[in-house]
């Protein structure tokens, strides 16, 4: 889950030709840098820069900036917005910046809303933040295995192959929906969260291979809380793939899923925001996601089979 929002929770190529499918032109690419495995580009703000930049499908605004970024441009103040997270405690006002313009992937965009942020010291050098809403008028791809970054114009529609699934919109952040076994939960598609997050109030009735344990600590701008892990003795699907007994993170604060950084590693997702569709494609149809390595190996399968624990 992002860790900015802004309001209640907002702080979160293939050319397919006839057959009714979508066509779409390549507009323009940039290297993505990946962080642990969160994206990166350059971006120039103002005519000025390059500037690093993180890209963040759960952020719902257009930018977030730094505040030594926007002292540095002399970046106009326009106001304020209220941060917070979806646990809706503690809500703070920090300042709002209009910038001219910010061009990426040598598209410009202008009249942009960057709403201040500290970034974190495990981000390394950060300016700023991309968010989602930024590119509403383009297909946005991530393609995590090229590590690029595509901007292109046209439209998503079904494959027939199940890898194209609609989207939701609420607060700004794209939300999908997990199957795990027989139910279904809401995720957020966040390009900069960290693993495969479940909420504790749905996960407490899984069944996990063994006892979930402390990974350490979250932060948000209002929250501060323990993360605790576990691999589930079920599978998860989307988009006609499989999870094959992953390694979850769970969350107490989110009431949502959060498909993060770890797992959208594996893919190219492309969103059409126009049309509330993303699509997925991956190498492999079933996609394994292993525990941190500072944990102990997990049972073998058939061991695991004897001891599976909710």
């Amino acid at each position: 889950m992002s860790l900015l929002h802004v309001g209640r929770y907002a702080s979160l190529i293939l050319v397919l030709l006839g057959n009714g499918l979508a066509v779409e032109a390549v507009d323009a690419t940039a290297p993505m840098e990946l962080r642990h495995n969160m994206p990166f580009v350059q971006v120039m703000v103002n005519q000025q820069g390059p500037f690093t930049f993180g890209i963040d499908t759960g952020t719902g605004g257009e930018s977030l900036v730094s505040p030594d970024l926007a002292r540095k441009l002399h970046l106009p103040s326009v106001g304020e917005a209220t941060v917070g997270d979806p646990s809706g405690s503690n809500a703070q006002r920090v300042p709002l910046f209009r910038i001219e313009s910010l061009t990426v992937a040598g598209i410009t965009f202008r009249n942009i809303t960057g709403v201040q942020y500290q970034p974190s010291p495990r981000e390394g050098e950060c300016d700023g933040v991309l968010g989602f809403t930024l590119f509403r008028d383009y297909l946005l791809t991530l393609d995590y295995p090229r590590k690029q970054l595509v901007l292109s114009s046209g439209s998503l529609a079904q494959d027939g192959n199940g890898n194209v699934v609609s989207f939701s919109m609420p607060d700004n952040v794209p939300l999908i929906e997990l199957q795990i076994g027989g139910r279904r939960i809401g995720a957020h598609i966040d390009s900069r969260g960290m693993g495969l997050s479940l909420p504790q109030s749905f996960a407490k009735d899984l069944k996990f291979v063994s006892d979930p344990i402390v990974l350490g600590r979250g932060r948000t701008v209002s929250s501060d809380f323990e993360i605790k892990g576990a691999q589930l003795a079920s599978d998860i699907e989307l988009a006609g793939y499989t999870f094959a007994r992953p390694f979850i993170e769970i969350n107490p604060v989110f009431p949502v899923a959060n498909f993060g950084a770890i797992p959208l590693q594996n893919f190219a997702v492309t969103f059409d925001q126009k049309n509330g569709l993303v699509r997925f494609v991956a190498k492999d149809r079933t996609i394994m996601i292993a525990p941190p390595r500072m944990m102990p190996a997990p049972p073998s399968q058939s061991e695991a089979a004897t001891q599976p624990k909710s």
